[in-house]
């Protein structure tokens, strides 16, 4: 019997990298001066701080210590915590040599979070 394996030729992007692209595109939208947009009592500040959980985790699946999530706060505060976070997994990241299946099954949500962040921001400027 004989297996035949069909190849695309395209390399599937591992779901780490794809992880912190959604990371770094929801700190580029989050980079206004606009921070009391970002207030975890926001729909945007509350996705913010969910991707911010999200990518712990994404970091404790990976080996490193995820430390303790932020629940609420102001909108600046909300900002340097996804930026923390995208830092810690950031660095997690650069310290294994392999990918991980557990970062895999966060993709679906990191992709719903990132699209409510993207939606509330529109709502917001109406």
């Amino acid at each position: 019997m004989t297996a035949t394996l069909l190849h695309t030729g395209t390399p599937a992007t591992p779901a780490t990298d794809v992880l912190r692209v959604l990371l770094d595109d929801a700190l580029a939208v989050a980079d206004d001066d606009a921070s009391d947009r970002y207030s975890s009592r926001t729909p945007a500040g509350r996705a913010l701080l969910s991707l911010a959980a999200l990518a712990r985790r994404a970091a404790g699946t990976l080996g490193a210590e995820p430390g303790v999530a932020l629940a609420s706060g102001p909108g600046v505060v909300v900002q340097r915590e996804l930026a923390a976070a995208t830092r810690l997994l950031d660095d997690a990241v650069e310290a294994v040599d392999s990918e991980s299946p557990e970062v895999a099954e966060l993709l679906p949500t990191a992709r719903r979070l990132h699209d409510h962040l993207l939606e509330a921001l529109a709502a917001t400027r109406r």
